[in-house]
């Protein structure tokens, strides 16, 4: 079953919450955590992350916190994904260079190129959605 990471759901729902309340000065990691319900001290790295990657700014000081570094308009899912070093696959042999240590079947599997064609489709996906259609 396909499914995206925690990392990346709670990243999502940081950056729209941003994005929402942009008339605001900068947005707090605690107001995100408990206006979302996000574990503070998980959030609290997956912010630092999205900061390395120029994807939010970090202001400091008492009215410090985070603003958008990139129009949700430009800012792909994939983006997320990739700013986190996270994967969405649909098998573990969907890696770049797959070994039997991925999967047992690797060496006879019927599977994998019809797969790889699907998994293509969904990170076309992932990088045409950006935060402004998460955010309508």
């Amino acid at each position: 079953m396909l499914k995206i990471a925690k990392s990346v759901e709670y990243s999502i729902l940081a950056l729209r919450y941003i994005a929402k309340n942009e008339n605001m000065e900068c947005i707090s990691t605690k107001e995100i955590s408990e206006y979302e319900n996000i574990p503070y001290d998980l959030l609290a790295k997956l912010m630092q992350k999205l900061v390395k990657q120029n994807i939010i700014i970090s202001k400091q000081g008492k009215f410090g916190g985070y603003l958008l570094n990139i129009s949700p308009e430009k800012l792909s899912l994939n983006d997320v994904i990739l700013a986190l070093d996270e994967k969405v696959q649909l098998t573990d042999c969907m890696v770049t260079n797959p070994t039997k240590e991925d999967c047992a079947r690797f060496e006879n599997c019927c599977l994998r190129n019809p797969l790889s064609k699907m998994q293509d489709k969904i990170t076309e996906l992932f990088k045409s959605t950006t935060l402004q259609e998460i955010l309508n």
